[in-house]
């Protein structure tokens, strides 16, 4: 079993890598009474790690560009460190496999095919990526089928210290801990970006009673139409108004129970068993139907068709002046997020911090270009699940450019530590439960 891992597309474009390093190339030499076995490095359960595999590993940085030592010295030390990553990472997939950890072939196909056109993009054609794997002695198919192998152990691997590390108290970390981290890695760091953080009120438009009337007959009909056993899929296709879902049959993949669909729609499909059906569910988007069909330990798999009331100029309109009232009140010094819990304001959006100005969207980004702390900022026209919203913004704080401290990354910087402290005790703990010997 090769284990290395994948870096990028770049390491396609090198020469056929070196022929395996022996044994006296890492400096190793024999235990008393043991011999070193001939092309192999450490042997992890019933797995092999070969000496070329970490050699493998070493010419890809080279071909990728990262800096690889001369020193004699420095290079047995990454050799090791490279060989204990793959140990490291063999232990997690055979302990994976022992306690029957699931990966779904579908699961490895949808990334695999994913990384497969990044790649390919980032070659800028379909011929270019065949030449330069023909260059690197493989094809699509090899290419494609050491891609599966890899996202497979990736997965594996994720939900296994998911698991083992569920319920474990996450360690403390020092502060000197954090600082010698960041004095470690500052230089890594690009420029912090300018930030601005901010509260809104976002008005969507509202339809009329008699197209919510409307739009609920349309989904009655709908819902007849699958009490008498007709297709979901080709009603989606025929009646739904989500455009994200439509031409799927109304698929909307895995999702959780966390907030990121309407809190109606998640406690229906929640509620549902595989491959029943809900009532009509009412939300701020309209009228679904929803039909569960895989449930995966927290995750559900559902389609869904949506009947949306229609929204007319007229609507959008008086949507507008409700913002300019919106305005108005908070200038006036009305709380922003009290408005934003009256205009139904998706949690997420009432109040963000230190997000980056480029990549606000275009329309934010241009009316607040040069508005200044406690400026009140709209109403900014976005597009909307029902078309035109209005944002009324205050601004509550902004950022410039410049070089990042070690407090503008002190939690990301604790959680990496913290998840990087739990997972080698995993993995020591692994280690105890199954034969790990290394041979170098």
């Amino acid at each position: 079993m090769r284990t290395i891992p994948l870096l990028t597309a770049l390491l396609l474009a090198a020469a056929p890598l070196a022929a395996p390093l022996s044994a006296q190339a890492f400096g190793a030499t024999p235990q008393q009474g043991e011999q070193l076995l001939d092309g192999v490095a450490a042997i992890v359960g019933d797995t092999t790690v070969l000496l070329s595999d970490v050699q493998a590993v070493v010419q890809q940085m080279k071909v990728s560009g990262q800096s690889v030592p001369t020193d004699p010295v420095q290079l047995d030390a990454l050799y090791r460190q490279i060989l204990d990553n793959q140990i490291n990472d063999l232990v997690l997939v055979e302990a994976a496999r022992n306690q029957k950890v699931k990966v779904l072939d579908e699961e490895v196909t949808k990334e695999v095919d994913a990384r497969m056109a990044d790649v390919e993009q980032k070659f800028g054609s379909s011929l270019a990526f065949d030449q330069a794997l023909a260059q690197s002695g493989t094809n699509r198919t090899e290419y494609r089928k050491m891609l599966e192998g890899q996202i497979r152990d990736q997965m594996l691997s994720e939900r296994l210290l998911g698991q083992e590390m569920r319920d474990r108290a996450k360690p403390v970390i020092s502060e000197d801990q954090l600082r010698k981290a960041f004095d470690e890695h500052k230089g890594e760091l690009e420029t912090r970006p300018a930030t601005i953080s901010l509260q809104q009120v976002v008005v969507a438009p509202e339809p009329t009673d008699s197209a919510r009337a409307k739009a609920l007959h349309t989904a009655e009909d709908v819902e007849a139409q699958l009490a008498k056993g007709a297709d979901f899929a080709v009603l989606a296709k025929r009646y739904s108004d989500d455009p994200g879902s439509k031409e799927q049959g109304g698929e909307l993949g895995w999702f959780r129970h966390d907030g990121h669909m309407v809190k109606e729609f998640e406690d229906m499909a929640f509620a549902l068993r595989p491959n029943q059906i809900s009532p009509i569910v009412k939300t701020d988007y309209g009228y679904h139907i929803i039909q569960l069909e895989k449930v995966r330990g927290p995750e559900r798999q559902a389609r869904h068709i949506l009947i949306s009331p229609e929204i007319t100029p007229a609507d959008i309109q008086r949507a507008r002046e409700r913002a300019d009232s919106v305005k108005t009140a908070i200038e006036g010094g009305a709380s922003v997020l009290a408005l934003a819990e009256k205009f139904n304001t998706p949690q997420a959006d009432r109040e963000v911090t230190q997000v980056v100005l480029s990549r606000l969207p275009p329309a934010y980004g241009a009316a607040l270009s040069g508005a200044q702390t406690g400026a009140v900022v709209g109403p900014i026209q976005v597009e909307g699940p029902r078309g035109a919203n209005f944002a009324v913004v205050k601004v509550t704080g902004q950022q410039p450019a410049g070089e990042y401290t070690l407090d503008d990354v002190r939690d990301q910087l604790t959680a990496n530590l913290q998840r990087q402290a739990m997972v080698q005790q995993v993995i020591a703990e692994l280690k105890k439960t199954m034969f790990v010997k290394v041979l170098m």
